[in-house]
């Protein structure tokens, strides 16, 4: 590996349109840049923040990243953009073997390259607890998926022909912030009460699965529209009454646990999510 030169790069985001993330900010690039660290962040037309504000803090902003010592992205780094014997921070997917990027671990290997991937940074071990991962997806993760999800849905039911008033949704990345995307969530809810979901396509019924961060964040978005909200082991039961059944002022929540997506091999064995996650 190259000798550490106090430099790092930060570089633009390249594998989706939408992916306007960066792996530091201003202000942390700000805390770098006083404790004598260099930052050379890439150009980029599309990141969330400009490069006034890199300036600003005391950045450099250039194309060439190749004398920085440490390179912090976001998503995968494409394969002809690596540069030999350097460190580099970014999401590899490479961790669970994935086919798709092999070629990628493959090449990180050839180029001498030390990989710091951000899903293998966890906490420091404490007896009898597993060490949680430090950057994973949290509640603004599940704000997103289930905002994008209902606007999938409104697209969804408007190619078989239904109009809902989720087809009123833009894509998540389309709004500048979440007060916006509420106000357009604000919107749907007035329409639903209004008797907006189809007949046919009611009960409209939203399971949820987990209940960790990014399951909070989805059912906080679920939860801004006209609700109820359903136990999975009364679900059936509760879809057999016709008033609930035809019910198109609201849409059904249901979150489910381990419990209830899992049972004992022996069913003379009462559930316990302990023994699920030692012996899956």
């Amino acid at each position: 590996m190259e000798p550490h030169n106090h430099t790092i790069a930060i570089l633009r985001e390249c594998k989706n349109k939408w992916e306007r993330r960066c792996s530091i900010t201003p202000t942390e690039t700000k805390l770098c840049v006083a404790a004598g660290i260099k930052v050379i962040v890439q150009p980029s037309t599309n990141r969330c923040y400009t490069a006034k504000e890199f300036e600003a803090v005391g950045a450099v902003i250039q194309e060439d990243v190749s004398e920085a010592s440490v390179i912090f992205g976001v998503k995968e780094v494409p394969i002809e953009n690596l540069l030999a014997n350097k460190t580099y921070f970014f999401f590899s997917h490479t961790i669970k073997a994935q086919d798709y990027n092999m070629p990628l671990l493959d090449k990180l290997l050839e180029k001498n390259i030390r990989m710091v991937d951000f899903e293998c940074i966890r906490e420091a071990k404490q007896p009898g607890k597993q060490p949680q991962r430090l950057v994973a997806f949290g509640r603004y993760a599940g704000i997103a998926g289930a905002f994008d999800f209902l606007r999938g849905c409104g697209e969804f039911l408007l190619q078989k022909k239904y109009q809902t008033p989720l087809v009123f949704l833009g894509s998540s990345y389309m709004y500048e912030d979440y007060e916006a995307m509420k106000e357009a969530l604000a919107r749907i809810h007035k329409n639903i009460l209004n008797g907006g979901i189809p007949i046919e396509q009611t009960p409209m019924v939203f399971a949820v699965t987990g209940t960790g961060r990014v399951a909070q964040g989805a059912i906080e978005v679920l939860e801004l529209l006209p609700h109820v909200k359903v136990a999975p082991s009364e679900l059936r039961e509760w879809l057999a009454v016709p008033e609930n059944k035809s019910n198109n002022n609201q849409i059904v929540i249901s979150q489910f646990t381990s419990q209830d997506l899992a049972e004992h091999k022996d069913p003379s064995r009462e559930f316990s999510k302990a023994d699920y996650y030692k012996n899956p």
